[in-house]
């Protein structure tokens, strides 16, 4: 199997752990929704000169199911922005969102008769209980944020195997743009409606992270995820992802003093042997077929 596609995902999962951290600095003075929308608006126009130049567009039906899956994505977002603004514990609410994304290939068996295989199964079990150690010791009580997680949650799951599965007839680059403008449309429209800007400004600082969420944790990281996800089955893409939370809980833990204790570190381990698992076999069987006969 070409490694590629899994050195592009191990990046996408360490843009994205750093997109937590870039969103929770950033909406401490923007308003969540408008901070979706103007972060995923400017991405999309960056991408777009870039898909203009380099590849043909899209069909009207094609655009249509981008669109579509746009609508996903920004669901999605909106839902998990507005669980962070709430939420310091950040390594545990990835978690939540992955446990979603191993749900992704059971949505595309059930809407695209793709059958996750057997490593996929085996390696399961492994996985859960792994993220079910890296929740521990968060105290979520009746906390509003946990079930904006699970909603969260259940949108990320969908949209990735719907995202997957359009990955493979529309061009990366322009199926990027179009779910980025439908997000950023949806955000700035919500925004529009519900929100009200700081009276007294946002500070200069802010500005940097917003920046840094524009051109990496999203431009970047969502362009990269395409072209991952157009070149591997959407379990072992979900399987893949599970390295977000470790990077996040990470992150977490240096930054906001989540508590990081024996159980996590445990979760952690389990978490990247359930990978391990599952990459093995291919990797001895990539060997096999390209050594001498």
């Amino acid at each position: 199997m070409n490694r590629t596609p899994l050195l592009l995902m191990v990046l996408v999962t360490l843009l994205a752990a750093a997109g937590w951290l870039f969103s929770k600095e950033t909406i401490r003075e923007l308003p969540p929704a408008a901070f979706i929308g103007s972060r995923f608006l400017l991405a999309a126009l960056l991408l777009l000169p870039l898909a203009w130049l380099r590849e043909s567009p899209p069909s009207r039906a094609q655009l249509l199911r981008a669109a579509g899956s746009g609508l996903l994505l920004a669901s999605c977002l909106l839902l998990w922005v507005t669980a962070i603004s709430q939420s310091d514990a950040l390594g545990s609410g990835a978690f939540i969102m992955s446990v979603a994304t191993l749900m992704a290939p059971l949505v595309a068996w059930a809407a695209f008769k793709a059958k996750p295989g057997r490593h996929y199964w085996l390696t399961l079990p492994v996985a859960i209980a792994g993220l079910l150690l890296l929740s521990s010791s968060t105290h979520w009580g009746a906390s509003l944020s946990l079930f904006w997680f699970l909603a969260a949650a259940a949108a990320q799951g969908t949209q990735l195997a719907v995202h997957r599965h359009i990955a493979q007839s529309i061009s990366p680059t322009w199926l990027t743009c179009v779910q980025l403008a439908v997000t950023g449309l949806l955000g700035t429209l919500l925004s529009l409606l519900t929100e009200q800007w700081p009276e007294g400004g946002v500070s200069h600082g802010i500005w940097g992270w917003f920046a840094a969420s524009v051109l990496i944790a999203t431009t970047l990281r969502y362009w990269l995820l395409t072209h991952a996800l157009s070149k591997m089955t959407t379990a072992h893409a979900a399987l893949m992802m599970l390295l977000e939370p470790v990077w996040t809980l990470l992150l977490s833990t240096l930054c906001y003093n989540e508590p990081l204790g024996g159980a996590k570190l445990a979760g952690a381990g389990l978490v990247l042997g359930a990978l391990v698992l599952y990459q093995l076999p291919l990797l001895l069987r990539s060997a096999r077929l390209k050594a001498p006969t």
